[in-house]
């Protein structure tokens, strides 16, 4: 589940809210962020906050839209907390489907790198960045410079992926016999609701003209990975076998990689695999 599935739902369920909830003409905008309370949810919504007809009704508003989304299959949980944030738990297989995701557009854009967009918003952030990085979010100096030490720290977080990945080959996990609604842990919920954020991060940049917004989601995604990596191991120890978290787990660093690599080259700087 991405952010824009759920503003697509937040859209539908204001549609829905009782005569006098929502205020006359009310153009607002949905907003959908990864929650810094993830005990709540992984992502938190004010949109009942502004849409609400008046400050009375912000929690009213915000119950029938928890209700209309705990009905979503997607859904896990849907709860109103301060004065009216919604906050939004995926179930486990919503939330781990961005890896699939990211993979087949991984996986096009290797072989149709010339290839339009066809919608899928993963597609477009991979696909836009194996033709060239976004205006204005380049790091050579042309446009908004971006920092070189945060760049060389994605850049390192980037090749440690990647020599964890050839761990990962060298020890024989498959990638086949999976089951991705099995990453569960909270190092792993989080990093997945970073990844699914990435290209809403890069609309914002592209929409600002600057880098900060996909940067500070990039270091984000590079600080919980190297976090994840040390408490969810995706190579088994020499005396453990290999179970089916280990060949989900090497799909997510796959789909790491991936956003990574992505992201490195809309900033225009290179992904190296190995420093």
């Amino acid at each position: 589940m991405i952010p824009e599935d759920l503003q697509t739902a937040l859209a539908r369920a204001l549609a829905t809210a009782d005569a006098g909830l929502v205020a006359p003409g009310s153009a607002a905008v949905i907003d959908v962020r990864a929650s810094a309370r993830p005990d709540l949810g992984d992502w938190t919504t004010p949109v009942a906050l502004r849409a609400a007809a008046s400050a009375e009704l912000r929690t009213r508003l915000a119950a029938h839209l928890c209700t209309e989304l705990r009905a979503l299959p997607e859904v896990a949980d849907a709860v109103v907390s301060g004065p009216g944030f919604v906050n939004v738990t995926p179930t486990p297989a919503a939330r781990a489907r961005v890896i699939c995701d990211i993979i087949s557009a991984g996986a096009r854009a290797d072989t149709h790198s010339g290839a339009e967009q066809d919608g899928t918003t993963f597609r477009a952030l991979v696909s836009a960045s194996a033709r060239e990085p976004a205006p204005g979010l380049r790091a050579d100096g042309r446009g908004n410079d971006v920092d070189s030490g945060a760049v060389n720290a994605l850049q390192r977080g980037h090749a440690a992926a990647c020599r964890e990945l050839r761990r990962a080959h060298r020890a024989g996990i498959p990638t086949t016999a999976s089951d991705l609604a099995t990453l569960a842990q909270p190092s792993e919920t989080r990093m997945l609701t970073i990844v699914a954020g990435l290209p809403s991060a890069l609309e914002r940049s592209r929409r600002l003209g600057e880098s900060e917004p996909l940067l500070t989601a990039l270091l984000e995604l590079g600080a919980v990975v190297e976090t994840w990596l040390r408490r969810c191991p995706v190579t088994p120890t020499v005396d453990e076998d290999i179970t089916v978290t280990h060949t989900s787990r090497l799909l997510a660093l796959r789909a790491v990689i991936i956003v990574l690599a992505a992201g490195l080259r809309q900033l225009g700087a290179s992904a190296p695999e190995r420093i």
